[in-house]
């Protein structure tokens, strides 16, 4: 009778249990894990590391970082809603927003810098920022370091963010301050001034939007490298969560090296965005007139050397 009875419910048991397995599934997808939502926010006019569609306009539209497989795999990984926090007047104002917890967390902070004062850095850094300065490629070989800047005039991009200690050296180099990387890469081309100081991957960049890559050198040595890190609100109730995952993810040597592989497909993205732009002249009265100053420059060289 035993043996009967337990024949009976293995084959009930066997008849009813995809029915109850359906009933689940339709149950999870009726039912799905509620999403954690997060705010972030990075830079809105400073790429690689953070930028949008149109920075001057009341719809900035998307929003694109150097940092988007970290964001991807975050959001995967700890099933994460993001929501992308950008409407703000300056990166000063975003930064404030992330330091009285009204936004979760920021990339692209530095270290021992005082707007990012007050937030979580995140170990290790995500990657670098090198500084290094951009000249006329016959002038280039002039600069080997620091030193020999002293002796020449620069100019620089008031809206690129460089952490406080290398503020403080670009400072004692005292550059000429410009509002626009056009106003920049202008006193450079029409002799105002010997140098631009940039970052490389800002400083190239925007060459490539103007035209201008293959009529600039950089420095062949970095003045300066910038750790770049994850800055997390110390206020957030989400901290402990982004802490936790993101310092996971910073730790495995192979997402390091795909976030370097996405900041050279971002460089490349860009070159090909901007084929064929035709480089402004600043004035001058032909294009080619850069090339041919440039020409005369080191003819002039080689007769002084003579």
């Amino acid at each position: 009778m035993k043996k009967i009875l337990l024949t009976i419910f293995i084959l009930f048991s066997i008849i009813t249990t995809p029915y109850h397995a359906n009933a689940f599934v339709r149950y999870e997808e009726k039912n799905p894990l509620v999403r954690t939502e997060l705010h972030m926010t990075g830079y809105i006019d400073y790429a690689p590391f953070g930028w949008v569609d149109n920075p001057n306009a009341i719809v900035y539209g998307n929003f694109h970082t150097v940092f988007q497989p970290m964001i991807d795999w975050f959001i995967k990984e700890a099933n994460i809603k993001m929501h992308y926090d950008l409407q703000q007047k300056t990166f000063d104002d975003l930064t404030q927003k992330v330091r009285q917890g009204d936004i979760d967390f920021l990339v692209g902070a530095y270290f021992e810098t005082e707007i990012f004062k007050g937030l979580h850095l995140l170990y290790p850094a995500v990657i670098y920022n090198p500084i290094t300065v951009f000249m006329l490629p016959n002038r280039i070989n002039e600069v080997k370091s620091t030193d020999d800047l002293k002796k020449l005039k620069g100019v620089r991009n008031t809206y690129e963010y460089f952490s406080d200690f290398v503020e403080k050296k670009v400072a004692e180099l005292n550059p000429v301050e410009v509002d626009s990387s056009y106003a920049m890469f202008e006193k450079l081309f029409t002799r105002e001034v010997d140098y631009i100081i940039t970052s490389y991957y800002y400083g190239m960049i925007e060459a490539i939007k103007l035209g201008l890559k293959k009529q600039i050198a950089p420095a062949k040595q970095t003045l300066w490298n910038i750790p770049v890190f994850v800055g997390v609100s110390k206020t957030s109730r989400h901290r402990e969560l982004i802490s936790k995952r993101l310092t996971k993810y910073l730790q495995d040597k192979n997402n390091k090296d795909i976030i370097q592989k996405n900041l050279q497909q971002i460089i490349n993205d860009f070159e090909k965005q901007h084929e064929g732009v035709v480089p402004p002249t600043f004035g001058l009265e032909k294009p080619e007139t850069i090339e041919k100053q440039q020409t005369s420059e080191n003819i002039d060289n080689k007769l002084d050397a003579k």
